[in-house]
């Protein structure tokens, strides 16, 4: 009797260690972009995972030579799919989660607004909508499903409003998104479907980078590493280095 209660207890003792390990997210940045604050974990939301999205959306030849794309609050709305079923439509997926104890005056929704959670399936895109409160620069961070924290710099924007960006889904499991625009957004939830753990290049043959909005003056160079091979890309240049 005494070692089933013991066994049980070591079970239960892993599991909590091996929630606390799938937590650690990462929150170093490079590039002078701010500093997030620890995402809380879907698992600790609660969130199921939601269907793949059937969708063959993908960014145009002119979207990917863009960190940023200039959109209209309609485009968002009218993004979403007609006749949405019980499932789709779940408070669940437009639940606004926002930095704990903190404030989030922007706003950003997957594939159509006002959807913060979504699934796909490895190697897709889904468009990511923005609506910021606030010029300024914009940095986009993406915590990956082993914690590790991927910060980009998107750039600059004169004027408060609705924007579009784009995800692709180079990793299985749930990623985590936000962004800082002169204030944090909510976080966007994505779980990606698949099998493995390489990273895949969305853009193999890189073009060069048509600088449309303003670097920050002051700030070096930003890099990022992607986590599961640790290459690094460099931003704005005009072709694409791995470390």
């Amino acid at each position: 009797m005494k070692w089933t209660v013991f066994a049980i207890a070591l079970i239960m003792l892993l599991s909590a260690f091996a929630v606390g390990q799938q937590n650690q997210y990462s929150t170093s940045t490079a590039g002078g972009a701010p500093t997030p604050t620890t995402p809380t974990s879907p698992e600790s939301l609660g969130l199921q995972t939601p269907s793949a999205t059937a969708s063959a959306q993908s960014p145009s030849t002119q979207e990917r030579s863009q960190g940023l794309i200039k959109a209209e609050f309609n485009e968002a709305y009218s993004a979403a799919p007609q006749g949405l079923t019980a499932t789709s439509n779940s408070p669940t997926y437009k639940r606004v989660i926002v930095p704990p104890g903190g404030f989030a005056p922007n706003s950003l929704y997957v594939s159509y607004a006002p959807q913060t959670v979504a699934g796909c399936n490895l190697y897709a895109n889904l468009p990511l909508w923005m609506n910021t409160a606030r010029a300024g620069s914009i940095w986009f961070y993406e915590w990956y499903p082993n914690g590790m924290l991927d910060t980009q710099y998107a750039g600059y924007v004169y004027y408060p409003g609705w924007y579009k960006r784009w995800f692709f889904a180079d990793v299985p499991g749930w990623h985590i998104l936000q962004y800082y625009c002169n204030g944090w957004s909510n976080y966007a939830y994505i779980y990606v479907y698949g099998s493995g753990r390489y990273w895949v290049d969305p853009n193999p043959n890189p073009q060069p980078y048509p600088y449309p909005y303003l670097y920050p003056q002051g700030q070096g160079q930003v890099t990022y590493t992607y986590p599961s091979t640790g290459h690094t890309y460099y931003s704005f240049k005009s072709s694409t280095t791995l470390g």
